[in-house]
């Protein structure tokens, strides 16, 4: 449907005279992107013009300058380059009260009711095709950001808004599946980058909703995401039952999950689609807490390529996301306490970052990852966090996490366990500024 609008809009208006100019007129616009250029231009069509700045689009310009430089060289008598210049503003950024006065203008001359009207529906649909040539644009660019040259790590596909849409919707599909199988009456709410439903209470999902925006925010711009980049395909599900029966019931139906009668909720990852499925229990703040931690797995896994953190960092970080954004969560009385025995009593810490599930190591004994993961991450974090983003984001790239702190966070994985075993000997918390 794309290809075919595109198609239209690249039609030849009838009656549009264009051409080379007479005399070069003396131009200096500004770009969509924030550039400035001088220089003579010496001919145009309805599309763009040239001349000693080299070739340029009409939509390249912003829409007050674009008006500027078109009236100097358009026909003031022409309703059909009225017409165009009220389609090309319409279908830019902020150029909706230009566009006005330039159809106004344009009846004025001669043009028709309809001729506007079929003006302002190509602009419409080439506005549409700009926003989503400009989204994907900019979820590109993030990834080229984070992937170095040498690379080994795939980026995720950038999707189209068609594919986008029908990525919604099967996300709504196996929101639909759960809570069917769970048998449960469900209400679902979307947000922009969710679709939360289950059997609490409506208010309840539609707070979590905004809960989980601003958390999917507050990681964003630690991982140096520009705003208004959905990371996800289409959108994650969020699964939230009341009840621990309709959780497990639905994790072996729909997901091929056994889960254990300890598990309070779970991140799904199957291929590029996230889906968070926990039951709330008796005790509201730890509901919370899993809820995050689970959600920030499925963030970290759409961010530019499906590579991992190590195990220790991965569980690590949601720990400190889910005691950053629960202020009555247990995340510290649950974790800080066995980590700090840990390295009291001359645990090392680098035997801990080396566990590896795929190796079958980890947790390590007594789920000590967790914790040492934990006060690792909440040390680097404050320490230094820009830092720890770009570490993320190199270790996204492809670059394994030993190399990556090195160059990227700027000290050794040895440094590193060597700092927290010493500091944490004697510091209960990781320094804050």
């Amino acid at each position: 449907m794309l290809a075919v609008l595109a198609a239209l809009l690249a039609a030849p208006r009838p009656g549009f005279a264009q051409g080379t100019l007479e005399r070069p007129v003396e131009v200096r616009a500004r770009t969509v992107t924030g550039a400035t250029f001088v220089g003579k231009l010496t001919a145009w069509t309805e599309d763009g013009f040239t001349g000693s700045f080299g070739d340029r689009r009409w939509s390249d310009l912003v829409a007050p300058d674009l008006r500027r430089v078109y009236a100097q060289v358009m026909d003031k008598a022409s309703a059909a380059q009225w017409l165009r210049l009220g389609e090309l503003l319409a279908a830019a950024k902020d150029g909706r009260k230009l566009a006005d006065d330039a159809f106004g203008q344009a009846k004025r001359v001669g043009a028709t009711a309809e001729q506007v009207d079929a003006a302002r529906v190509r602009a419409s649909g080439a506005a549409k095709l700009r926003e989503e040539r400009d989204r994907m644009d900019r979820e590109r660019q993030l990834q080229q950001d984070t992937l170095p040259d040498d690379a080994t790590a795939r980026p995720w596909p950038v999707l189209s808004d068609g594919d986008r849409t029908a990525a919604v919707d099967r996300m709504r599909g196996v929101a639909k599946e759960a809570m069917d199988v769970a048998g449960v009456r469900a209400d679902t709410v979307e947000t922009e980058f969710f679709i939360v439903t289950g059997d609490l209470p409506k208010a309840d999902l539609q707070r979590w909703g905004r809960e989980l925006d601003a958390m999917y925010a507050r990681v964003a711009e630690m991982l140096q995401v520009p705003k208004g980049i959905n990371l996800f395909w289409g959108k994650a599900v969020v699964l939230l039952y009341e009840r621990q029966e309709s959780f497990r019931l639905s994790e072996a139906a729909v997901f091929r999950h056994k889960a254990p009668a300890t598990l309070r909720g779970i991140c799904h990852m199957t291929g590029p689609q996230v889906a968070i499925s926990a039951y709330r229990g008796n005790t509201e703040a730890e509901f919370a807490s899993t809820l995050v931690h689970e959600t920030l797995h499925g963030i970290v896994h759409r961010y530019a390529t499906p590579a991992r953190l190590p195990d220790w960092a991965n569980e690590g970080f949601a720990e400190w996301i889910a005691r950053a954004c629960v202020p009555n969560g247990r995340v510290d009385q649950n974790r800080r306490p066995q980590g700090l025995a840990f390295f009291r009593q001359g645990g090392d810490a680098a035997k801990v970052m080396a566990l590896s599930g795929a190796e079958g190591t980890w947790p390590g004994d007594n789920a000590i990852g967790y914790s040492v993961g934990f006060l690792l991450v909440d040390l680097m974090i404050a320490d230094r966090p820009q830092k720890f983003g770009a570490w993320v984001k190199a270790v996204k790239g492809g670059k394994p996490w030993q190399q990556a702190l090195a160059e990227d966070f700027g000290v050794d994985a040895g440094r590193l366990a060597a700092s927290a075993s010493q500091w944490y000997r004697t510091n209960d918390g990781a320094p804050r500024r």
